[in-house]
């Protein structure tokens, strides 16, 4: 990791080793760090302890200790430590972390997360990504994109962008990769919040509590290509 900050030209990055379920190691005075921007690609599918957890205000919602579920639990420790809105223009904290599929659907407490993130309107975007793009996992996975509460633009509010990016990659032999196309078609969409049939769409809240807080993408950006027409007459007289 800091071999990696250097290359990328930050030498004065604060890495800590732990575990930020159990005990998040950025604090201050005691009291948990807040931050601006929140970036993340956590372990997918773990299982945790929740008698070791300390900072426990951090959890709207506990996830199955075991079934390997901690997801939810990661993206609820990010949005707890992003800085709050004041109540002007673009302030707050934002996040993006890196999520598999799963926890865009699944029920029980996992459900429960979605709309608690939904109707306070913390979840700004979700976006599918391709399939082999992670090193140690070849399945598909997806980014959230959520803020503080308060802290989404105004045109935002109330309303959740779909992004179904899983046929934009470059492929190779061991994994797949995002070239610059393919963030830049990512990008645009995001930046300007608008649908693209086929490919992005704009939901509101009202949509997703009528289909239970589901999030699966392509139930609102299917890019399947459309069926080919058939001649009814020719299958049957040849």
């Amino acid at each position: 990791s800091k071999m990696n900050m250097l290359l990328h030209g930050t030498p004065d990055a604060d890495i800590q080793n732990g575990d930020p379920l159990a005990e998040p190691m950025h604090q201050d005075g005691g009291e948990l760090m807040r931050f601006d921007r929140v970036i993340s690609n956590p372990p997918f599918s773990q299982n945790y302890t929740r008698k070791d957890v300390r900072f426990r205000h951090r959890f709207q919602f506990w996830m199955p200790e075991t079934g390997k579920k901690a997801d939810l639990m990661f993206a609820q420790h990010m949005l707890s430590v992003l800085m709050p809105a004041t109540g002007t223009p673009e302030t707050g904290g934002m996040m993006a972390t890196v999520m598999p599929h799963g926890v865009l659907f699944r029920g029980s407490e996992e459900k429960k997360a979605r709309a608690w993130f939904i109707e306070e309107d913390h979840l700004e975007a979700v976006i599918g990504l391709p399939a082999k793009l992670f090193y140690g996992t070849g399945i598909p996975a997806c980014i959230l994109v959520m803020r503080a509460k308060g802290a989404k633009p105004e045109a935002r509010r109330g309303k959740v962008l779909f992004i179904n990016a899983d046929a934009e990659f470059g492929e190779g032999s061991n994994q797949n990769t995002l070239r610059p196309e393919h963030v830049e078609k990512i990008v645009r969409p995001f930046e300007e919040f608008r649908t693209i049939p086929g490919y992005a769409a704009v939901v509101d809240v009202e949509t997703l509590r009528a289909n239970d807080y589901n999030c699966n993408i392509r139930r609102y950006a299917d890019n399947a290509p459309p069926p080919e027409p058939h001649d009814v007459r020719a299958h049957l007289h040849g």
